[in-house]
This record gives C-alpha cells, structure tokens and sequence, in this order.
C-alpha cells in the first residue's frame, strides 16, 4: 500500500499517494551495525531489525518493540550523502502502530527530550492499516543528509496498549559519496545505549535491490 501524509513541522497535510517500489532504494547506504533505537526492548540492537531488503518488507518474524511505554527512536546513519525522496513504514499490529512518526536529520545526539520539545525536520500522521505505506517527504528538506533520527511519539490505542512497534522502515532517493572518502566508505561511529529519556542520553556506486 501507499499513501504520502506529509507535514511541516507540527501542519499536518496530504499530498497524492506513491507507489512503493525498491527503485531508488538507500538500503545500500545505511550504515547498519551502527544502526540503533531508544527504548527498545532488550537494548539498542532491535533497530536494525526493521532495515530489512526490499523483499523481506511484509516479514513479521523480526520487529522493534518500545520498552517502558510507547515512545521509540530508531536512528539510522548512512555511509554516503543522501536526498532522501520517500520512507516506507511497517507498523503493528493495530493499537501499537505509532500514531505519529517525526523525522529529524543530522542528529544523531537527539533523545527523548529534545525530540519532544523540537520541530522535526517533518512530521507524518501515520495510517493505522497492516500493509507498508510510503511517506513522501519535502525533498528540499533532505538533501545532503548523512543521519536521520526518527521518532514515534506513541501508539494510536489511546491508552489501551502500553507499547508501539515497528517492523520495516525503507528509504528510496539518490546519494553520492561522502567527501574525501573513495572507494568503499566506512563510516566510523558508536551506537549509543538504548536509554530512554529518563536517563537523559543527551559504499559504492552498486544499486542493491530492496530497502
């Protein structure tokens, strides 16, 4: 399924629908050992569950899941600029499906706090259905980008479930090599402990089929 529900900042809007497809797919881009959520059950290591290829985007065996209530970042670094064209989110089933997704890039230090009491880079409704949905984003918004931190606010079971989950998020645009790194890119970075905001946590050119 596809749908774009976009907004600036906190002005939710609609735009025509997409079509999901693996073309232009980024999954090649991001960086995933380095790939990491906030409170998600059993650690950080759950947010690369949900980069999966293209053909595995209906699978349910592999998912994150928010730990002590039903907020949840996953942050997503990339071994290459990007411009990023379009998300594709997987979520459920309903009652934890995420009400919202807000998606902020270049700050890969953002926690709870701050994502909370700052205007993401765009803000999405997101649609309560069991298929994938495609977001289209303000591409004038995501270009050069080399990190996106994606937040969910909470579920949309108004109060009934305690947890929101995630099993697919694809990224479809273009991108170019980071600067001064031919070749093969390695992007050197920590994943940072998956602690929610309690504790105050301040390649190359080849197309590879999937998200």
């Amino acid at each position: 399924m596809s749908c774009s529900h976009d907004c600036n900042d906190h002005d939710h809007s609609h735009d025509a629908p997409l079509n999901s497809s693996p073309l232009d797919s980024l999954y090649g881009q991001i960086d995933l050992p380095n790939v990491t959520a906030l409170n998600s059950e059993n650690g950080g290591d759950p947010g690369k569950r949900v980069i999966k290829t293209w053909d595995m985007r209906d699978d349910e065996t592999l998912w994150c899941e928010s730990d002590v209530d039903d907020e949840l970042i996953i942050k997503i670094p990339f071994t290459a600029s990007i411009s990023l064209r379009a998300i594709t989110l997987k979520a459920g089933p309903s009652g934890r499906t995420p009400s919202a997704m807000h998606v902020f890039r270049d700050n890969p230090g953002l926690d709870f706090s701050d994502a909370s009491s700052s205007s993401p880079t765009q803000a999405f409704d997101v649609v309560d259905v069991k298929e994938g949905v495609e977001y289209q984003v303000k591409a004038a918004k995501f270009n050069g980008v080399t990190s996106l931190t994606i937040y969910f606010p909470g579920n949309n079971s108004d109060g009934d479930e305690e947890t929101t989950r995630v099993y697919y998020i694809g990224l479809r645009g273009s991108y170019q090599p980071l600067p001064n790194r031919p070749g093969v890119i390695v992007y050197e970075s920590s994943a940072r402990p998956a602690d929610h905001k309690t504790e105050g946590i301040n390649s190359g050119e080849t197309f590879k089929p999937g998200f």
